[in-house]
């Protein structure tokens, strides 16, 4: 189990790195946290880049406790409060983050992270493998 990985370029992967990249059926690029990290494989959280939650989030409790507020006071990559979204987190390989040309944004803060990391766990969507994959 490793804390990063590398990208076909040799790009080392870690936990707190952010990245622009496309999203199916969005027609903008979106934000992606890596929130994890196991061999060539990444745990991800996309960010809502959205100054409002949408309604159906809104209306889940549970959903709603998977939104973890960024700023811009703490993320200068943002221009205004933005949240990511840790309800539904997907992996990906980083050699795919490669050829899908995901792009290197900034790295967020590491309590901002930790608060990402604590709420993908208690989200309850990863498998206890996956969580000791990505997490321990």
């Amino acid at each position: 189990m490793s804390s990063q990985g590398k990208s076909e370029e040799g790009i080392s992967i870690v936990p707190g790195m952010v990245f622009l990249g496309p999203m199916d059926g969005v027609d903008h690029k979106k934000y992606y946290i890596i929130a994890g990290v196991s061999g060539d494989k990444c745990c991800v959280c996309s960010v809502i880049i959205n100054s409002k939650i949408n309604q159906f989030i809104l209306n889940r409790q549970h959903l709603l406790d998977c939104q973890v507020k960024l700023t811009p006071q703490k993320n200068s990559f943002l221009d205004h409060d933005s949240y990511a979204n840790c309800a539904q987190p997907w992996m990906i390989s980083s050699q795919k983050m490669e050829v899908e040309q995901f792009q290197y944004i900034s790295m967020i803060l590491e309590d901002d992270l930790d608060n990402i990391i604590e709420t993908v766990k208690y989200s309850g969507t990863l498998t206890e493998e996956e969580m000791d994959l990505y997490f321990l």
